[in-house]
């Protein structure tokens, strides 16, 4: 039989008793928000008042197969049971190999049943691909493009020939207009870079979206240090900052797990001198991963022009919830309004 057509047992469990366990299927899944290391730091720097329910899909023979990070959020009228990292994480879901998908997906709609008497509403969000409505007998709430560039070339030029004749020749003379500024890529590696690579990208975040600034990256400040710093220990960050002219005027976060690349936030210079340097510094970060043999590198939720120009495939993410009584019900029509 195969192993995302068993039925699996589900039951609550403590981190410890799982986190072994999570781990491997976290790296498997090749999702860094899927991981216990993101659990984690979401729980303590999230800012989010929330009772964890975590439960274990079990197969017969006792491994686990999926592991299913839940928290209860009580609100003044609403109660809703949602997947920690909800918010700042580009996707999450039931943590499983890819093969126990399935499997998993009906291990989460148990999950919620059994724990029915504790919420108003189920919102699931940023679930990746389609499919989510059937596989939870839920309602749709939303649907998020999120970009992908997936493959394996033999060089970068080969997948560059993939995309359109104006973009390759757009990026080429962004890169050598900046070469001829002296432009330089670095990659963070060590403890003593981390803080000021990331101090500078939270201040170009600050500085080009002001009071627009993401709450859930600039509001959200030590929990993205604190995973960084538990990335760095794994080999998952992927820290790019570019410099020119001597100073620090890009800077890319993101992360790799398993074989897959995430592209998290950039942070630039916003002066007509630099307005190339978003695509410039997300296309090296493209290449860096390539050059690894990662086949995968998701551009994040968000249809920009930029990452629709790169990707090969647009999977989407969806959001969707159950509601039960009026309340979780009026919950969900404004979940709907809102998008998500």
């Amino acid at each position: 039989m195969p192993a995302g057509s068993d039925r699996l047992e589900v039951v609550p469990v403590e981190l410890e008793r799982v986190r072994q366990d999570w781990d491997e299927l976290a790296v498997a899944a090749s999702n860094p928000f899927a991981s216990v290391e993101w659990f984690e730091a979401w729980l303590e720097h999230g800012g989010v008042p929330c009772t964890p329910r975590l439960f274990a899909g079990r197969r017969a023979d006792g491994t686990v197969a999926a592991v299913l990070p839940l928290v209860l959020v009580r609100g003044r009228f609403v109660r809703k049971l949602r997947f920690a990292g909800f918010g700042a994480a580009n996707a999450l879901g039931p943590v499983s190999r890819r093969d126990d998908r399935e499997a998993a997906a009906a291990a989460l709609r148990n999950a919620a049943e059994r724990t029915r008497d504790e919420w108003d509403l189920f919102l699931a969000e940023t679930l990746p691909g389609p499919g989510w409505t059937a596989r939870l007998g839920a309602a749709p709430v939303s649907r998020q493009s999120s970009p992908v560039v997936r493959g394996a070339w033999a060089s970068w030029d080969e997948y560059l020939a993939t995309r359109s004749q104006s973009f390759r020749s757009e990026l080429r003379r962004q890169e050598r207009k900046l070469a001829e500024r002296g432009l330089a890529v670095r990659t963070v590696t060590s403890r003593e870079e981390l803080g000021p690579a990331l101090d500078r990208l939270f201040q170009l975040h600050r500085e080009r979206w002001s009071e627009a600034a993401s709450i859930w990256f600039a509001g959200r400040e030590a929990l993205h240090r604190a995973f960084a710093a538990a990335a760095l220990a794994r080999g998952w960050l992927r820290l790019h900052v570019l410099e020119l002219e001597g100073r620090v005027a890009a800077v890319y976060l993101g992360y790799r797990v398993g074989e897959t690349a995430w592209y998290y936030q950039l942070g630039r210079e916003t002066e007509d001198r630099a307005a190339s340097l978003g695509v410039v510094v997300v296309a090296h970060a493209l290449r860096e991963a390539q050059a690894e043999g990662v086949g995968e590198l998701n551009l994040g939720p968000g249809a920009q022009r930029y990452k629709l120009r790169l990707a090969t495939d647009d999977p989407g993410v969806e959001t969707v919830a159950i509601a039960r009584g009026v309340r979780g019900r009026a919950a969900l029509l404004a979940a709907r309004r809102r998008g998500g």
